[in-house]
């Protein structure tokens, strides 16, 4: 599937999702701000997120911190972005 990033989700993607990049099949500009990523399984790479959000987008107090909010908006813009290609 391709999902298309601004290139800030694309940056938070790519280097703070471990794993994500094994799930990157290749990467195309579209435009200064925007980029193509084709991505093996899309299932798979929404778990990995999720998984950031669990372990590092929480605070103690299970409070949602600041990379927790972009990991979430992120992880939002690929589920539409999925449900929407259906």
């Amino acid at each position: 599937m391709i999902i298309k990033l601004n290139n800030e989700m694309s940056k938070l993607l790519l280097e703070e999702v471990e794993d994500a990049q094994s799930l990157i099949l290749s990467q195309r500009k579209i435009d200064s701000d925007a980029k193509e990523l084709e991505v093996s399984d899309i299932k798979e790479l929404q778990l990995l997120v999720n998984d950031e959000i669990v372990y590092r987008g929480l605070d103690h107090q299970e409070t949602v911190n600041n990379l927790g909010k972009k990991l979430y908006r992120l992880y939002d813009e690929i589920l539409h972005q999925r449900h929407s290609s259906n």
